[in-house]
């Protein structure tokens, strides 16, 4: 095994301390790590005929970096807002993680657009107000129009020979 790697496989599963690790180095990049909402998957997966453990690291701007960590303890996929991006370094966890943080950093303002572009549904139990706010407009507007309706006639009662009034 390398003398370059953080944790072992083994530690994925004992402890949280393979995650500590890594967050700490993000942390020391300058990079701002949620730790409540990063975690490891406990179960082991297998793909293409490699078994490995899922590593999920979420950032302080919204992306999320998922790290597929083998038996042997290279990070062999990373996936950057669930997009396997390459890597060079994947026996060696410190420089990995210093790729991954350019990345990061490359994808930020991008990421950023597509967020500020996405839409959100309502859930369906939730209206909004705009239906309600223009019957009350027009309930508003169709009583001030009654109100000069009353007060041209008023006028004209008064003074027959006055010039005709505005209508609304």
């Amino acid at each position: 095994m390398n003398t370059k790697q953080l944790f072992s496989f083994e530690d994925l599963a004992k402890s949280d301390k393979a995650l500590r690790s890594v967050i700490k180095i993000f942390s020391q990049a300058g990079v701002l790590v949620l730790n409540s909402s990063s975690s490891i998957d406990p179960k082991i997966k297998r793909s293409n005929g490699i078994s490995y453990r899922e590593m999920f690291i979420a950032f302080g701007d919204g992306q999320i970096v998922t790290l597929r960590i083998k038996q042997t303890g290279d990070i062999f996929q990373v996936l950057l807002n669930l997009k396997v991006v390459p890597i060079s370094n994947q026996d060696d966890h410190k420089k990995t993680v210093t790729e991954i943080v350019r990345l990061l950093d490359s994808n930020r303002s991008k990421f950023q657009a597509a967020l500020a572009k996405a839409t959100v549904p309502l859930p369906k139990g939730i209206k909004t107000a705009a239906p309600t706010m223009i019957v009350a407009l027009t309930k508003q507007r169709d009583g001030l129009k009654e109100a000069i309706a009353m007060v041209n006639s008023e006028i004209e009662t008064l003074n027959p020979a006055a010039p005709q009034p505005v209508t609304a």
